[in-house]
């Protein structure tokens, strides 16, 4: 019962507090090792994606100390101990309380909504933050955060009213927060995850609305000159230090890198400054390659990647797999879809707000149950 409340306090947390989620976190591997060393069920650490993930760790470890700034380096390693909220829900959830815990989860992504709400419409800030660091960190935790809302609502049809109701309202609530975080990118991939969602329940049906909708908003973008002004013009013009130039310009900058060492990449926290010393126009961020795989790719070589895409992959297959035995997770599956999506476009995978989110709803979303009845 403790280890459930510790879940819900991270499962609220996530949304609201990166301290307090790292917290909860601490607590929950510690009650994790306390539990394999009494259990001896090891099962979950056999898992393909777990095998990744401790490769994933080796390999940032040899890149850290094979790279070009040692101490820097190996201080960022630590920073992948977020992924393990997937691991220390798996092996202390039991399912029995998943309403609990998506109750405090939507709980606290509504009040996130709310605080962002407050910062555009109150303190009049041109993007909503929240409690996070960034409105694009908001809008990719956002679209994440919608895409669970909406899959809980279509395929679990058996929850509690009252939870029921809390999803809704965590679906329209998250939506308004990702618009008023006037984050493309997010919205772009949190419109084309519901469409699959749609068309993986509704077959071909949804895809004939799905295409009508689509052929209808390229055509009022078409016709509506301020429209197609706000969604296609890029922030800032057409120079490198806008929206789009700028990743451009870091997309192939981080490529360049890859070439030069592309076994161990240039280990943790290098990227910033292979930026300034082989770029020499303007930029509006140099902090990552606002692509999660090659980012990684630049920090960790092709070993990285290989077993970046490995534990993504057999991540996938696990979710995909429990997908078609567990309602919930169906949702997770389409979670994942979209935190993949969002990797083109922005390091989400390095960022411990969305990663914390995400790992905990894949976890408490497909963790094996004895028994299914209801949320």
């Amino acid at each position: 019962m403790f280890e459930t409340i510790l879940i819900q306090l991270g499962a609220f947390s996530v949304n609201v507090s990166i301290s307090a989620a790292q917290f909860f976190l601490s607590l929950l591997i510690i009650f994790s090792a306390v539990k394999l060393y009494k259990t001896r069920d090891f099962s979950v650490l056999k898992s393909w994606h777990t095998k990744f993930f401790i490769l994933m760790i080796l390999t940032e470890t040899i890149s850290a100390l094979a790279g070009t700034n040692i101490q820097k380096s190996l201080s960022e390693v630590p920073s992948i101990w977020t992924y393990t909220y997937l691991y220390a829900c798996l092996i202390l959830f039991n399912g029995a309380n998943l309403n609990r815990v998506l109750y405090a989860f939507f709980a606290g992504s509504i009040l996130n909504a709310f605080s962002g709400t407050y910062d555009v419409f109150v303190t009049n800030y041109d993007r909503a933050i929240g409690f996070y660091t960034h409105a694009l960190t908001y809008g990719n935790a956002a679209a994440v955060v919608f895409i669970c809302a909406l899959s809980l609502m279509i395929f679990v049809r058996n929850q509690p009213p009252k939870l029921r109701m809390l999803t809704a309202a965590a679906a329209v609530m998250s939506a308004f927060a990702l618009c008023l975080s006037v984050s493309r990118g997010p919205m772009l991939y949190a419109s084309a995850t519901a469409a699959l969602l749609f068309i993986y329940q509704y077959k071909m049906k949804a895809a004939a609305v799905v295409t009508g909708v689509a052929v209808l908003m390229a055509a009022l973008v078409y016709l509506d000159d301020s429209l197609r002004d706000k969604i296609l013009t890029d922030r800032g013009g057409s120079s490198t230090d806008s929206s789009v130039g700028t990743r451009v310009v870091l997309w192939k900058t981080a490529i360049k890198g890859i070439s030069e060492r592309p076994v161990l990449g240039f280990g943790k926290g290098n990227f910033t400054r292979y930026v300034k010393e082989n770029v020499k126009v303007p930029l509006s961020s140099t902090a990552h390659a606002h692509n999660s795989y090659l980012h990684y790719t630049f920090n960790n070589g092709l070993v990285g990647l290989v077993f970046l895409l490995g534990f993504l992959i057999s991540l996938f297959r696990y979710v995909h797999r429990r997908s078609k035995e567990y309602p919930p997770a169906k949702a997770a599956l389409f979670v994942l879809i979209v935190f993949l999506l969002e990797g083109l476009t922005e390091n989400n995978f390095g960022d411990s707000e969305v990663v914390m989110l995400t790992m905990l709803l894949i976890a408490v979303l497909t963790v094996p149950v004895t028994f299914y009845k209801n949320l």
